[in-house]
Protein backbone atom coordinates (compact mmCIF):
# COMPACT_ATOMS: atom_id res chain seq x y z
CA UNK A 1 0.00 0.00 0.00
CA UNK A 2 2.56 2.01 0.87
CA UNK A 3 4.64 1.72 -2.22
CA UNK A 4 1.53 2.49 -4.05
CA UNK A 5 0.87 5.64 -2.74
CA UNK A 6 4.43 6.62 -3.16
CA UNK A 7 4.59 5.69 -6.78
CA UNK A 8 1.03 7.58 -7.61
CA UNK A 9 2.62 10.67 -5.74
CA UNK A 10 5.65 10.50 -7.66
CA UNK A 11 3.59 9.98 -10.82
CA UNK A 12 1.72 13.31 -9.74
CA UNK A 13 4.87 15.69 -8.87
CA UNK A 14 6.40 14.00 -12.48
CA UNK A 15 3.27 14.91 -14.40
CA UNK A 16 3.12 18.39 -12.76
CA UNK A 17 6.70 18.99 -12.83
CA UNK A 18 6.60 18.29 -16.86
CA UNK A 19 4.13 21.49 -17.49
CA UNK A 20 7.30 24.17 -17.24
CA UNK A 21 9.21 22.27 -19.26
CA UNK A 22 6.36 21.98 -22.10
CA UNK A 23 5.68 25.53 -21.71
CA UNK A 24 8.87 26.39 -22.58
CA UNK A 25 9.32 24.32 -25.42
CA UNK A 26 6.05 25.50 -26.69
CA UNK A 27 7.02 29.01 -26.40
CA UNK A 28 10.62 28.57 -27.77
CA UNK A 29 9.07 27.14 -31.02
CA UNK A 30 6.39 29.76 -32.27
CA UNK A 31 9.11 31.68 -33.73
CA UNK A 32 10.48 29.34 -35.95
CA UNK A 33 7.38 27.95 -36.93
CA UNK A 34 5.48 31.10 -37.19
CA UNK A 35 8.23 32.25 -39.93
CA UNK A 36 8.61 29.07 -41.46
CA UNK A 37 4.99 28.82 -42.23
CA UNK A 38 5.27 32.16 -43.15
CA UNK A 39 7.70 31.43 -45.81
CA UNK A 40 6.22 27.58 -46.73
CA UNK A 41 2.48 30.30 -47.43
CA UNK A 42 4.62 32.67 -49.68
CA UNK A 43 6.38 29.59 -51.46
CA UNK A 44 3.24 27.47 -52.38
CA UNK A 45 1.34 29.99 -54.22
CA UNK A 46 -2.02 28.89 -54.86
CA UNK A 47 -1.00 25.35 -54.21
CA UNK A 48 -3.29 23.59 -51.55
CA UNK A 49 -0.60 22.68 -49.07
CA UNK A 50 -2.08 22.34 -45.17
CA UNK A 51 -3.62 18.82 -45.63
CA UNK A 52 0.30 17.46 -46.37
CA UNK A 53 1.59 19.49 -43.96
CA UNK A 54 -0.26 17.86 -41.61
CA UNK A 55 0.15 14.18 -42.69
CA UNK A 56 3.12 11.84 -42.87
CA UNK A 57 4.71 13.39 -46.53
CA UNK A 58 5.41 16.80 -44.75
CA UNK A 59 8.68 16.31 -45.21
CA UNK A 60 8.81 15.72 -48.98
CA UNK A 61 5.80 19.01 -49.02
CA UNK A 62 8.77 21.08 -47.81
CA UNK A 63 11.89 19.44 -49.62
CA UNK A 64 9.40 19.65 -53.08
CA UNK A 65 8.12 23.19 -52.84
CA UNK A 66 11.84 24.56 -51.72
CA UNK A 67 13.24 22.55 -54.67
CA UNK A 68 10.82 24.41 -57.26
CA UNK A 69 10.88 27.76 -55.39
CA UNK A 70 14.64 27.67 -56.05
CA UNK A 71 14.53 26.40 -59.59
CA UNK A 72 12.01 29.21 -60.89
CA UNK A 73 14.35 31.74 -59.04
CA UNK A 74 13.95 32.21 -55.85
CA UNK A 75 11.01 34.10 -53.61
CA UNK A 76 10.99 35.83 -50.53
CA UNK A 77 9.55 32.78 -49.02
CA UNK A 78 12.51 30.57 -49.60
CA UNK A 79 14.49 33.10 -47.51
CA UNK A 80 11.62 33.54 -44.51
CA UNK A 81 12.35 29.29 -44.45
CA UNK A 82 16.18 29.30 -44.88
CA UNK A 83 15.83 31.96 -41.86
CA UNK A 84 13.70 29.70 -39.57
CA UNK A 85 15.79 26.41 -40.37
CA UNK A 86 19.09 27.72 -39.93
CA UNK A 87 18.93 30.58 -37.66
CA UNK A 88 15.68 30.54 -35.47
CA UNK A 89 15.52 26.47 -34.84
CA UNK A 90 19.72 26.34 -33.68
CA UNK A 91 18.23 29.74 -31.83
CA UNK A 92 15.37 27.85 -30.56
CA UNK A 93 17.91 24.83 -29.49
CA UNK A 94 20.07 27.01 -27.46
CA UNK A 95 16.95 28.52 -25.78
CA UNK A 96 16.10 25.18 -25.02
CA UNK A 97 19.23 23.91 -23.11
CA UNK A 98 19.05 27.36 -21.29
CA UNK A 99 15.43 26.27 -20.05
CA UNK A 100 16.19 22.97 -18.70
CA UNK A 101 19.40 24.06 -17.28
CA UNK A 102 17.15 26.56 -15.70
CA UNK A 103 14.25 23.99 -14.37
CA UNK A 104 16.47 21.34 -13.57
CA UNK A 105 17.89 22.04 -10.26
CA UNK A 106 14.07 23.12 -9.02
CA UNK A 107 12.33 19.89 -10.34
CA UNK A 108 15.29 17.70 -9.07
CA UNK A 109 14.59 19.64 -5.87
CA UNK A 110 10.77 18.64 -5.46
CA UNK A 111 11.56 15.43 -6.53
CA UNK A 112 14.28 14.92 -3.37
CA UNK A 113 11.99 16.54 -1.29
CA UNK A 114 10.34 14.77 1.85
CA UNK A 115 6.91 14.03 1.39
CA UNK A 116 4.67 16.43 2.93
CA UNK A 117 7.17 19.11 3.01
CA UNK A 118 7.04 21.69 0.05
CA UNK A 119 10.11 23.16 -1.56
CA UNK A 120 10.44 26.73 -3.21
CA UNK A 121 10.53 25.68 -7.19
CA UNK A 122 11.56 28.68 -9.24
CA UNK A 123 14.72 29.69 -6.21
CA UNK A 124 15.46 26.40 -6.33
CA UNK A 125 15.89 27.05 -10.04
CA UNK A 126 17.60 29.96 -9.90
CA UNK A 127 20.39 28.93 -7.29
CA UNK A 128 21.52 25.90 -9.62
CA UNK A 129 20.86 27.59 -12.92
CA UNK A 130 24.72 28.59 -13.06
CA UNK A 131 26.16 25.05 -12.45
CA UNK A 132 23.62 23.02 -14.10
CA UNK A 133 24.30 25.32 -17.02
CA UNK A 134 27.68 24.83 -16.73
CA UNK A 135 27.20 20.69 -16.72
CA UNK A 136 25.04 21.49 -19.55
CA UNK A 137 27.59 22.69 -22.10
CA UNK A 138 30.28 20.38 -20.74
CA UNK A 139 27.86 17.66 -21.56
CA UNK A 140 27.42 19.05 -25.04
CA UNK A 141 31.52 18.98 -25.66
CA UNK A 142 31.50 15.65 -23.93
CA UNK A 143 28.96 14.47 -26.32
CA UNK A 144 29.84 15.88 -29.43
CA UNK A 145 33.73 13.78 -28.74
CA UNK A 146 32.06 10.75 -28.17
CA UNK A 147 29.91 10.74 -31.44
CA UNK A 148 33.36 11.65 -32.82
CA UNK A 149 35.40 8.63 -31.66
CA UNK A 150 32.27 6.18 -32.06
CA UNK A 151 32.16 7.86 -35.79
CA UNK A 152 35.70 7.00 -36.09
CA UNK A 153 36.14 3.93 -34.37
CA UNK A 154 32.50 2.68 -36.91
CA UNK A 155 34.36 3.97 -40.05
CA UNK A 156 37.48 2.15 -39.35
CA UNK A 157 35.49 -1.03 -38.68
CA UNK A 158 33.24 -0.52 -41.40
CA UNK A 159 33.53 -3.93 -42.84
CA UNK A 160 32.67 -5.36 -39.70
CA UNK A 161 30.39 -2.73 -38.84
CA UNK A 162 27.30 -1.77 -41.06
CA UNK A 163 24.90 1.17 -41.21
CA UNK A 164 22.26 -0.15 -39.10
CA UNK A 165 24.73 -1.55 -36.14
CA UNK A 166 26.69 1.84 -36.70
CA UNK A 167 23.35 3.91 -35.83
CA UNK A 168 22.52 1.31 -33.00
CA UNK A 169 25.94 2.15 -31.49
CA UNK A 170 25.57 5.78 -31.98
CA UNK A 171 22.23 5.76 -29.79
CA UNK A 172 23.92 3.91 -27.37
CA UNK A 173 26.89 5.57 -26.68
CA UNK A 174 24.70 8.70 -26.49
CA UNK A 175 21.89 7.38 -24.19
CA UNK A 176 24.85 5.86 -21.76
CA UNK A 177 26.38 9.65 -21.80
CA UNK A 178 23.38 11.34 -21.42
CA UNK A 179 21.90 9.58 -18.72
CA UNK A 180 25.59 10.35 -16.92
CA UNK A 181 25.49 13.96 -17.25
CA UNK A 182 21.73 13.70 -15.79
CA UNK A 183 23.23 11.40 -12.74
CA UNK A 184 25.97 14.11 -12.33
CA UNK A 185 23.35 16.96 -12.29
CA UNK A 186 21.32 15.25 -9.74
CA UNK A 187 24.62 14.50 -7.34
CA UNK A 188 25.08 18.22 -7.67
CA UNK A 189 21.84 19.03 -6.33
CA UNK A 190 21.39 16.25 -3.94
CA UNK A 191 24.86 16.63 -2.05
CA UNK A 192 25.32 20.30 -2.96
CA UNK A 193 28.37 20.01 -4.46
CA UNK A 194 30.03 23.60 -6.26
CA UNK A 195 32.30 21.48 -8.59
CA UNK A 196 30.55 20.49 -11.89
CA UNK A 197 33.58 17.79 -12.44
CA UNK A 198 33.37 16.65 -9.02
CA UNK A 199 29.84 15.68 -9.83
CA UNK A 200 30.91 14.10 -13.07
CA UNK A 201 33.41 11.95 -10.87
CA UNK A 202 30.90 10.83 -8.46
CA UNK A 203 27.94 9.93 -11.05
CA UNK A 204 30.70 8.14 -12.76
CA UNK A 205 31.00 5.41 -10.13
CA UNK A 206 27.68 4.61 -10.22
CA UNK A 207 27.07 5.58 -14.12
CA UNK A 208 29.74 2.11 -14.99
CA UNK A 209 27.24 -0.35 -13.60
CA UNK A 210 26.24 -2.82 -15.78
CA UNK A 211 22.21 -2.40 -14.03
CA UNK A 212 22.50 1.55 -14.40
CA UNK A 213 24.18 1.23 -17.87
CA UNK A 214 20.65 -0.74 -18.73
CA UNK A 215 18.41 1.57 -17.35
CA UNK A 216 19.80 4.70 -19.48
CA UNK A 217 19.55 2.52 -22.89
CA UNK A 218 15.67 1.93 -21.60
CA UNK A 219 15.46 5.49 -21.00
CA UNK A 220 16.46 6.66 -24.11
CA UNK A 221 13.83 4.22 -26.01
CA UNK A 222 10.79 7.10 -25.55
CA UNK A 223 12.17 9.76 -26.65
CA UNK A 224 13.37 8.00 -29.85
CA UNK A 225 9.83 6.43 -30.17
CA UNK A 226 8.53 10.10 -29.73
CA UNK A 227 10.31 11.53 -32.32
CA UNK A 228 9.84 8.71 -34.99
CA UNK A 229 6.14 9.41 -34.00
CA UNK A 230 6.31 13.28 -34.67
CA UNK A 231 7.89 12.97 -38.08
CA UNK A 232 5.35 10.36 -39.09
CA UNK A 233 1.97 12.14 -37.80
CA UNK A 234 -1.13 10.54 -38.83
CA UNK A 235 -3.26 11.45 -41.78
CA UNK A 236 -5.97 14.30 -40.91
CA UNK A 237 -9.64 13.41 -42.63
CA UNK A 238 -10.24 16.84 -43.41
CA UNK A 239 -6.86 19.24 -42.77
CA UNK A 240 -8.98 22.63 -44.11
CA UNK A 241 -11.87 21.87 -41.29
CA UNK A 242 -11.46 23.50 -37.44
CA UNK A 243 -11.69 20.14 -36.38
CA UNK A 244 -9.19 18.69 -38.28
CA UNK A 245 -6.54 21.54 -37.24
CA UNK A 246 -7.97 20.85 -33.36
CA UNK A 247 -6.94 17.31 -34.05
CA UNK A 248 -3.77 18.22 -35.44
CA UNK A 249 -2.94 20.79 -32.79
CA UNK A 250 -3.73 18.33 -29.81
CA UNK A 251 -1.72 15.80 -31.08
CA UNK A 252 1.40 17.78 -31.68
CA UNK A 253 0.75 19.08 -28.21
CA UNK A 254 0.18 15.69 -26.55
CA UNK A 255 4.02 14.43 -28.28
CA UNK A 256 5.38 17.74 -26.62
CA UNK A 257 3.75 17.47 -23.34
CA UNK A 258 4.98 13.59 -23.13
CA UNK A 259 8.56 14.74 -24.17
CA UNK A 260 8.59 17.03 -21.79
CA UNK A 261 7.46 14.47 -19.12
CA UNK A 262 10.25 11.97 -20.67
CA UNK A 263 12.89 14.37 -19.41
CA UNK A 264 11.08 14.73 -15.83
CA UNK A 265 11.23 10.98 -15.22
CA UNK A 266 14.62 10.96 -16.31
CA UNK A 267 15.70 13.38 -13.65
CA UNK A 268 13.51 11.24 -11.01
CA UNK A 269 15.35 7.93 -11.88
CA UNK A 270 18.50 10.26 -11.77
CA UNK A 271 17.63 11.46 -8.50
CA UNK A 272 17.27 8.17 -7.23
CA UNK A 273 20.30 6.67 -8.11
CA UNK A 274 22.15 9.45 -7.22
CA UNK A 275 21.26 8.26 -3.30
CA UNK A 276 23.07 5.02 -3.90
CA UNK A 277 26.05 6.50 -4.81
CA UNK A 278 28.12 6.28 -1.41
CA UNK A 279 29.68 9.47 -0.60
CA UNK A 280 33.85 9.34 0.20
CA UNK A 281 36.20 12.14 2.20
CA UNK A 282 36.93 13.46 -1.42
CA UNK A 283 33.43 14.59 -1.84
CA UNK A 284 32.88 16.63 1.52
CA UNK A 285 36.01 19.01 -0.12
CA UNK A 286 33.08 19.46 -3.54
CA UNK A 287 30.13 20.81 -1.32
CA UNK A 288 29.76 24.69 0.09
Amino acid sequence: MIVRVTMARLAITSLRLAVPLYLASVLLALGPAAVGIAGLASVSADRPWRGELLGPNWLNLLMELMAGAIYAGGSPGVGLMMMAGLVLVPLAMIGQVIAYSFLAGGILERLGATPGVQTAFWPACRRWFWRSFRLSVLGGVIVMVVGFLVALVTSVAGSIIGPDQSAILHLLAQAIVLGWLELARAVMVERSLRSVGGALRIAARAAVRPMVLAVWVLLALPPVGLLLVSAMPPSIADPSSVSGLLQALMYGQMLAFLSAWTKVVRLAVAAQLALSVRPTSLDVSLKH
